[in-house]
C-alpha cells in the first residue's frame, strides 16, 4: 500500500510539471522525501487501523506478535515451547525476495521493495534489477523524483508477462521521462568501489549507482515453516496445491477467505481463477484478465483481434495522453472474449468492463453495440471489441 500511495505523489509531481501545456505557469515543484514517504504510511496505517480488534470481537485468540512452525501435520509450535493441535493450519505467511545470484550483490548491499521504503534520503543514482510490476513502478516513482533510474532486465523486454504491445508502450513512456532501460544484458558481478556500488555487465559495460533495488521476483523458504514436517511439497514458487494462482492481494484475499470457511465447516468451495485482473501501477497503468493473443493461438484457438489507440480517441486529447491502447482478443468460432489487454491512465478500473463479460461468457458483438458515454476511455474498449467482433 505504501507504493500505491507514492505513486500517487510521483504522478502529481508529473503532471505539475507538464502544466505548462494546458496555459498554467507554475514554479518548479520538489520533493520533500520524508514528507512524501510518512503520508505513505500513513496511507498503509489507516488501512490497519484496526489491527486484530475485529477478529478478537469475532472470538478468535490472536497471539500477536508470535512466531510459529508446523512440527506435524496440524501441529504447531508457537514461540520455543508450546505445542497447539488443530483441526486445520491456514498457512498465508507470504514470500520473501528473491536474490539473483550475482557475484559481489549481497556482499555490496541491496535494497528489496520494502527496504527501499525505509531509506531516510533519495539516493542520487539508482539500479533497478527487475522489470516485472514492483520494479517498473519503482522505477517511474524514483525517476519521477529527479533519480537517474537504470532499468534492467535480463530478458528482452519489461514487463515480459504482459502482450509485446503494452511492453513496448510503457518503455516508451519510460525513455520519454528519461529512465534508462537495459534488457537482454547479464550481470556478472557487483562491486563497491569509494562508497559507491558498481554493476558490471557481461558485455564488459558497467554502470555506477548509490543504491541497487532488486525486484526479480518472490519466494517461499518452505523450511522455515516446517512444511517438511507435515508432508507438505513445496517449491521456492509457494506450496505445491491443485489450486496454485497468481501472485496478487486480491487472489489471496479471495483465497484465505474461501480456506478459512472450509477450514470452519469443513467445506470443498473452490476459488475461480480462471477470470483474474491483473494491474500493474505505472503511468499509464497496465491492466489484463485472460490469456495473450500468443497464448490463445498456441492453445488451439482462432482468434480475432480488436487494438484501439488511446491517442485517437478525443478523451485523449482532452487530456493530454499519448501512449496506451485497448487490445481484445476474441474467439473467432464463439465470439467470446479470451483477453483483454488495456495501457491507459485508467486501465485498472477500465479492465472490469473485460472481466464482467468473461466471467459472463458474454459475446464481444454484445458489448459492441451498447453506447459508451462520450467522451470517455471507456469508449476504447468498444472500438476494440468491434473491431475483435469482425
Amino acid at each position: 500500500m505504501p507504493t500505491k500511495a507514492l505513486v500517487k505523489t510521483a504522478k502529481l509531481l508529473h503532471v505539475i510539471r507538464g502544466a505548462g501545456r494546458f496555459g498554467i505557469k507554475v514554479g518548479a515543484p520538489e520533493v520533500e522525501w520524508s514528507r512524501a514517504i510518512g503520508r505513505a504510511f500513513q496511507v498503509r496505517d489507516h488501512m490497519l487501523r484496526f489491527g486484530s480488534n475485529p477478529f478478537k470481537k469475532a472470538g478468535v485468540e490472536v497471539r500477536f506478535p508470535s512466531q510459529a512452525v508446523l512440527v506435524g501435520e496440524r501441529t504447531l509450535l508457537i514461540g520455543d515451547s508450546e505445542e497447539i493441535e488443530s483441526r486445520a493450519v491456514l498457512i498465508a505467511a507470504g514470500l520473501d525476495s528473491v536474490v539473483p545470484p550475482v557475484p559481489g550483490l549481497r556482499e555490496v548491499g541491496y535494497l528489496d521493495n520494502q527496504g527501499i521504503l525505509e531509506i531516510r534520503e533519495r539516493p542520487t543514482r539508482l539500479a533497478v534489477i527487475g522489470s516485472g510490476p514492483i520494479g517498473c513502478e519503482f522505477a517511474q516513482i524514483f525517476a519521477r523524483f529527479g533519480v537517474p533510474v537504470t532499468l534492467i532486465e535480463l530478458g528482452r523486454r519489461i514487463l515480459g508477462t504482459e502482450e509485446p504491445e503494452t511492453s513496448a508502450a510503457v518503455r516508451a513512456a519510460f525513455e520519454a521521462e528519461g529512465i534508462e532501460i537495459r534488457t537482454g544484458i547479464k550481470m556478472v558481478g557487483v562491486e563497491a568501489v569509494d562508497g559507491i556500488k558498481r554493476i558490471l555487465f557481461e558485455s564488459s559495460a558497467s554502470i555506477e549507482v548509490d543504491e541497487i533495488l532488486v525486484a526479480v521476483g518472490r519466494s517461499l523458504d518452505g523450511k522455515a515453516l516446517g512444511l517438511h514436517t507435515a508432508g507438505i511439497e513445496w517449491s521456492s514458487r509457494g506450496i505445491k496445491v491443485t489450486v496454485g494462482g497468481p501472485l496478487f492481494t486480491h487472489v489471496a484475499s479471495e483465497m484465505g477467505r474461501v480456506a478459512a470457511r472450509n477450514a470452519l465447516h469443513r467445506g470443498t468451495e473452490r476459488v475461480d481463477l480462471r477470470v483474474v485482473p491483473r494491474v500493474t501501477f505505472t503511468d499509464p497503468e497496465v491492466a489484463s484478465v485472460g490469456v495473450s493473443e500468443a497464448a490463445a493461438k498456441k492453445g488451439g484457438r482462432k482468434v480475432r483481434v480488436g487494438l484501439a489507440r488511446v491517442i485517437d480517441t478525443e478523451k485523449a486529447q482532452i487530456d493530454g495522453m499519448e501512449v496506451g491502447h485497448v487490445k481484445c482478443v476474441a474467439d473467432a468460432k464463439t465470439g467470446e472474449l479470451l483477453g483483454c489487454h488495456i495501457v491507459s491512465e485508467t486501465a485498472g478500473d477500465m479492465i472490469h468492463e473485460a472481466v464482467a463479460m468473461m466471467v459472463a461468457h458474454t459475446p464481444v458483438k454484445a458489448v459492441a453495440k451498447a453506447i459508451h458515454a462520450y467522451p470517455t476511455l471507456s469508449a476504447l474498449m468498444r472500438a476494440a471489441l468491434k473491431e475483435a467482433a469482425g
